[in-house]
């Protein structure tokens, strides 16, 4: 279950002495369809208009920024997650708590960095905004270009599941990573 992933990452965000936002569950459904019919404008006005190539480098700089802004569009916190995907095929953008250690003590380096990012609601639902953009393009893919990810993550089908290492914007102000990307 993604809620125990969640909390495991909680405690390992801690563990590492990184701020960690306080964290309240709901069982609420929070992902609309009228509020994800916003999601292209609150990217378009939050980020501006992105090149399908960018979305693939900027994860953690995408869902950084929209972090404020879908809290405020649900009117609830929004949690900055850090972590790794998996699917059938393989596990995406993998990162062990060593190598997340590792990238804390000695810095992100943009041109080797393998991590993903994305936004947690207090319900366990997820919001990714580059990973169908992101594995289009590396797989030489139309279908997905544009896509996003929005759902609870325990409703994810076809063998993929979202693993959460941290929580919170903390990793990337000690690793470098507001500087490296330009937030």
């Amino acid at each position: 279950m993604y809620k125990l992933e969640f909390e495991k990452g909680v405690e390992r965000t801690k563990a590492f002495k990184l701020e960690c936002p306080e964290i309240v569950f709901s069982d609420a459904t929070l992902l609309t369809t009228e509020k994800m019919q916003k999601f292209p404008y609150l990217l378009r006005d939050t980020v501006g208009e992105i090149g399908v190539e960018e979305v693939v480098a900027q994860c953690l700089s995408i869902h950084y920024r929209l972090s404020d802004v879908i809290a405020e569009l649900f009117d609830t916190p929004c949690y900055f997650t850090i972590g790794h995907v998996e699917t059938v095929d393989r596990l995406m953008f993998h990162q062990s708590e060593q190598d997340l250690s590792e990238i804390l003590q000695s810095g992100i380096n943009g041109s080797s960095l393998n991590i993903h990012a994305w936004l947690t609601l207090p319900t366990m639902e997820i919001m990714d905004f580059s990973l169908p953009t992101s594995y289009a393009i590396l797989n030489d893919m139309k279908e997905g270009v544009g896509g996003l990810i929005a759902t609870h993550a325990d409703s994810l089908t076809g063998g993929m599941k979202y693993h959460p290492m941290l929580v919170g914007e903390d990793f990337l102000r000690k690793s470098g990573g507001l500087v490296e990307f330009g937030i």
